[in-house]
């Protein structure tokens, strides 16, 4: 969820450490996963407002880098190498819309389709109503499709707009 994998290793040994202290206090009614996540959650929360961050890049929720992305896309089962690098398009237009979210509507599209949480998941780690998670996923999608069918503006010279 954060943009820095050093900040990001930080994070996770700050989780364990916060739930070995904590070991005692679980009380088992939710999953291990869950709990940790939520920890981590509010680590990075925490984060987050210390270092006055305003984007969460979702190349590091894949854990590859862009160039590794690039070349398994290539590699890929695909007929043509024009067809590759529309896919290629689409997720950066993706991942592009995905960026441009709040933070609450971020966090619960990466819980739901990275992390594939269920809904009732998602408002145990985000300490929230089913009806608010639903809404926000609703709402976020709402936004990723309104900016995915905005025109694009090629980038690259000598491409002409349709």
């Amino acid at each position: 969820m954060c943009s820095d994998p050093a900040a990001a290793e930080d994070l996770v040994q700050e989780t364990f450490l916060a739930a070995a202290e904590s070991l005692k206090s679980f009380e088992g009614r939710s999953s291990t996963y869950t709990w940790l996540y939520g920890i981590l959650l509010n680590k990075f929360r925490r984060w987050l407002r210390r270092k006055q961050a305003t984007a969460i890049s979702l190349q590091t929720m894949s854990g590859d880098d862009e160039q590794e992305r690039n070349e398994e896309i290539l590699q890929s089962d695909y007929p043509s190498p024009p067809e590759t690098a529309e896919r290629a398009e689409a997720i950066e237009q993706v991942r592009s819309a995905v960026r441009e979210l709040s933070a609450d509507h971020r966090s619960v599209i990466t819980l739901r389709y990275v992390e594939g949480m269920s809904y009732e998941e998602i408002a145990e780690v985000l300490d929230c109503p089913i009806g608010t998670v639903k809404s926000r996923i609703h709402y976020a999608l709402q936004k990723i499709a309104k900016r995915l069918e905005e025109p694009q503006r090629l980038k690259r010279p000598g491409w002409l707009p349709e």
